[in-house]
């Protein structure tokens, strides 16, 4: 509606006018009255039109007769003279007479009319025709003529006539009427409409009547009309603004109100649910958050879960000799250690004085975080010093813990149990950490036990690095696999499934990594003077291959010690590989440059993508133990070592098998391609490894 009529479609001008009742009455009427003209004019043209047909005919046949008689002359008139006068002309019956001699021919005429008379009066034959008689006239040689004219022709002649004046009618009342709409929606429509529309935006948004003020472009009515409209929207306008005013007014009452009864609220809240000093839920409020948990956790899967209660040992004592201000400040440092494990702190609270808890799951940021693990890492990053006003202070923690399904189901019971577990584990000399249930305590008390012996293992170097041979198919000794082993002081030997997968799970795997590295290095450097040409083979983990400075290290040791790359092989896991595909690719590849030696360690066991795989620079595959255990009796173990084998050379890959332990698996594999053998049947893993040339043989 916006739009200049110019630039309007003429469907859209069309729609508009049609949807107007006033323009469609005014069209319509114009219409009819200008049909109603036409029709007057019409009647006299219809007669006057045949009247002028009749006289053309008629002139037609005295022309004709006037020039027969001149021909004749003096002569005699023949019939076969009048027949031709009759085939020439328009006439169907003639009669000519003078001084009393008649001659005729054609149709016989009956009641002839004058022919200057009236000639669409004159009566006609069913034919069509109408008989005529002329009078003595010089120009027909004083002949009485009579004469029978066809006119049958006439009618069809009229009526193409009323068509014609019809379809011109109607042309000319269709061209006023458009320019009839035309003005019609220039003078009244379209403004009316302009007008129409902004008065209902204006009543849409009757808070801004401001926005719909225009100047009143015409002087006649409608100029009239957007004037008063204009007054209405500056005086709603005035309304308005005096409405707001008081409304601001109000709203600003209204909010003071609820500010102060909000804040109110807040801290009825905060003194009923919450600690003041810490900010976490206090015991009402951390027993509600967690029934309402269990609840919901009802229908899920069931998953282990623990309430874990926490207090600080001889806390009355640092309050005593640092002072209140101190102890808060330590709280307060715990407290947000504590809810940095936590992502809902609806389910952590400090029940009281120097009393935490907790509720920890199975669920973490790493699918394999135990909840064992969860809580070692809890109660570890509690005991971690604190920093207040530059003095450092050691907090001492005891533990209890209550297992859900286990220890109790609802949260108060499994909260009473894990403080009851917290109290013994304050008054043990030894266990700091208690649970309700001891054969599950006994597990995280192990793990905690293992993790700090591994900490301890790495810092006075209790481990050791065994060597295992590897052969060829012709049982010579081509290289070394080193083999990390660990003698527990108390304990004694403790298996690497046991310890490594510990190791790796708390980030202990990268100083043990590192440390295996050096050592293997330095005992190659020590072969390599005995004669050592072959290979030292060592595991690496997938933390130090997604580190992306290893490669930078490896480099500076083997410079350091003098020992070129080659001689060097790395033995990787498909599950490292795959853990971070991108970084790892980039790892290896810069292996690759420096000429380490790579191998997949385990192939088979994991998850690789033979895609990835074969865009590794791999050199060598390592057969999994346990697909060599069932040769050469299990089919299944013989077509997946075949198949292994196979792809690994199609691929450019050389083949080892380890856990070979009889000869008849060393026989098959030796007949199947594989090209090299590891396994106790050649040579158990031992301390000194390489003994000189003597028994060591590289091809």
């Amino acid at each position: 509606m916006n739009q200049p009529p110019s630039k309007r479609s003429f469907q859209e001008w069309a729609r508009q006018l049609a949807g107007c009742r006033l323009c469609r009455n005014l069209t319509v009427a114009a219409f009819v009255a200008i049909l109603a003209i036409e029709v007057a004019i019409l009647i006299p043209s219809y007669r006057n039109y045949e009247e002028d047909l009749l006289s053309e005919r008629v002139d037609i046949a005295s022309q004709a007769i006037i020039t027969f008689l001149k021909h004749i002359g003096s002569r005699e008139i023949s019939p076969a003279a009048l027949e031709t006068l009759i085939a020439s002309s328009p006439l169907v019956g003639v009669s000519l007479r003078r001084e009393g001699v008649g001659y005729g021919a054609g149709e016989a005429i009956e009641s002839p009319q004058p022919a200057d008379g009236v000639l669409r009066a004159a009566p006609r034959t069913p034919r069509g025709a109408i008989d005529l008689s002329w009078g003595s006239d010089p120009m027909l040689s004083d002949y009485q003529v009579l004469g029978r004219v066809d006119v049958s022709d006439v009618p069809s002649e009229l009526v193409a006539f009323v068509f014609r004046i019809l379809g011109l009618s109607l042309l000319i009342a269709v061209f006023v009427t458009v320019v009839t709409m035309f003005v019609v929606d220039r003078m009244m429509l379209s403004p009316l409409l302009k007008l129409r529309a902004r008065i209902s935006r204006a009543g849409d948004d009757a808070e801004h009547p401001l926005r719909y003020l225009m100047p009143a472009g015409r002087c006649d009515e409608f100029g009239e009309v957007e004037g008063a409209f204009n007054s209405m929207l500056k005086q709603s306008a005035s309304y308005l603004a005096r409405l707001r005013l008081l409304n601001r007014e109000l709203d600003q009452l209204l909010d003071e109100r609820t500010r102060s009864l909000r804040r109110t609220e807040q801290e009825l809240e905060i003194r009923t649910l919450y600690d003041q000093l810490t900010g976490l839920a206090n015991r009402s409020l951390f027993e509600e958050q967690l029934d309402r948990y269990f609840d919901q956790a009802r229908h899920d899967a069931p998953r282990k879960e623990a309430v874990l209660v926490l207090g600080l040992n001889d806390f009355q004592a640092l309050n005593g000799l640092a002072g209140h201000d101190t102890g808060d400040r330590v709280l307060q440092e715990i407290a947000r250690r504590i809810a940095g494990y936590i992502a809902d702190h609806g389910h952590v609270a400090r029940l009281g004085g120097d009393v935490f808890g907790l509720l920890v799951g199975e669920a973490g940021r790493a699918p394999a975080e135990s909840i064992e693990a969860r809580i070692s890492s809890i109660i570890e990053a509690c005991e971690r010093s604190v920093q207040v006003s530059g003095k450092t202070y050691e907090c001492e923690i005891s533990a209890g813990v209550a297992v859900r399904q286990l220890d109790g189901q609802d949260a108060r019971t499994l909260l009473s149990h894990a403080e009851i577990a917290m109290h013994r584990a304050k008054k043990s000399p030894s266990q700091r950490i208690q649970f309700f249930a001891s054969e599950f305590g006994e597990q995280v008390l192990r793990r905690q036990e293992m993790i700090h012996s591994l900490k301890v293992a790495i810092q006075n170097q209790q481990f050791q690095l065994y060597y295992q041979p590897q052969f060829d198919r012709l049982r010579r000794c081509t290289g070394y696999e080193a083999l990390l082993r660990w003698y527990h002081p108390v304990h004694g030997p403790v298996s690497p499934a046991e310890f490594i997968p510990l190791a790796e799970e708390t980030g202990l795997i990268v100083r043990i990594g590192e440390w295996v590295l050096e050592q293997a290095v330095v005992t190659l450097k020590g072969w390599i003077g005995q004669g050592f040409t072959g290979r030292i083979a060592v595991n690496v983990s997938a933390l130090q291959l997604h580190d992306q400075d290893f490669a930078d290290r490896i480099s500076t040791l083997l410079q350091c010690y003098g020992v070129t790359a080659r001689q060097l092989e790395f033995e990787i896991t498909e599950t490292a590989l795959m853990e971070d595909v991108k970084c790892a690719m980039a790892t290896l590849k810069r292996f690759r440059e420096l000429g380490l030696a790579l191998a997949v360690d385990d192939f088979g066991t994991g998850y690789s993508s033979l895609a990835y795989l074969k865009a590794l620079p791999v050199s060598r595959i390592k057969i999994d133990r346990t697909f060599v255990t069932g040769l050469p009796d299990n089919e299944q173990d013989e077509a997946l070592c075949k198949t292994i084998i196979v792809m690994a050379h199609n691929m450019g890959c050389a083949v080892i098998a380890e856990g070979v332990e009889t000869e008849a698996q060393a026989s098959w594999l030796a007949l199947a391609g594989c090209d090299e053998l590891q396994g106790f049947l050649l040579g158990k893993p031992d301390f000194q490894g390489f003994r000189g040339e003597t028994n060591f043989e590289y091809s």
